[in-house]
């Protein structure tokens, strides 16, 4: 894989376990621990990708991602504690490319950052006789092509790339629906409704969990 990934991130044990993971997908990691050394490396190293915490001593994550976009396209993903819509606005409209609210799962971390390096090589999803094409939108059952809207096949989609992680519902609205949709998280519940509906014997393996969201789970039991 070879690539670089540049962990901005100003709690020390929380960095080295982010980087402990990417380097076990692969990745080469470098850390800085404040918006100093993070733009020191950042020009020294040219990563591929940069995960970005927003609350930095000297130079905080806004100010470092705007640097970088006035100089460079590469991915940048913000990291947050803080759990404010206004916050993920603000990193997405100074350029950044996803952002990841604490706490976060492992897992999570390198679905998005593979996904933005365009390393998933998987063009299709299948579970028996099951199949899901990610460039045609194509799902078929027993043979059957399933008919599905456009906003069906990016919430299956997205349920397949993330299986196994628990969706929230805002973040399913957020990713399936877009931040600037205001409608009712309801929305997502009939949504999943009609998936399930279309999945037909395989409606299961989208599983509620009680006052979260959603997960999808090839487990049935």
């Amino acid at each position: 894989m070879n690539k670089n990934i540049l962990i901005v991130e100003d709690e020390k044990e929380l960095a080295l376990i982010i980087g402990k993971s990417m380097e076990d997908d692969g990745f080469n990691v470098k850390i800085a621990h404040d918006g100093d050394k993070a733009m020191e490396i950042f020009y020294d190293d040219k990563p591929d990708l940069v995960l970005l915490d927003i609350n930095l001593p000297k130079k905080n994550g806004w100010e470092i991602c705007k640097e970088i976009r006035a100089v460079s396209n590469i991915p940048v993903i913000m990291m947050t504690a803080r759990d404010s819509e206004l916050d993920e606005i603000q990193g997405l409209e100074l350029g950044a490319d996803d952002y990841i609210t604490k706490p976060f799962s492992l897992k999570l971390i390198s679905v998005k950052v593979k996904k933005l390096l365009k390393l998933e090589r998987d063009t299709f999803f299948r579970i028996k006789d099951l199949t899901f094409d990610f460039k045609s939108y194509i799902l078929t059952i027993d043979g059957e092509t399933i008919d599905l809207s456009r906003r069906e096949a990016h919430a299956l989609e997205y349920f397949f790339k993330h299986k196994g992680i628990i969706l929230s519902r805002e973040i399913l609205l957020n990713e399936i629906w877009g931040f600037d949709f205001f409608g009712d998280e309801r929305a997502v519940d009939t949504l999943i409704k009609r998936l399930r509906k279309k999945l037909g014997k395989y409606s299961d393996y989208i599983k509620s969990i009680r006052g979260v969201g959603y997960v999808f789970n090839e487990n049935q039991n």
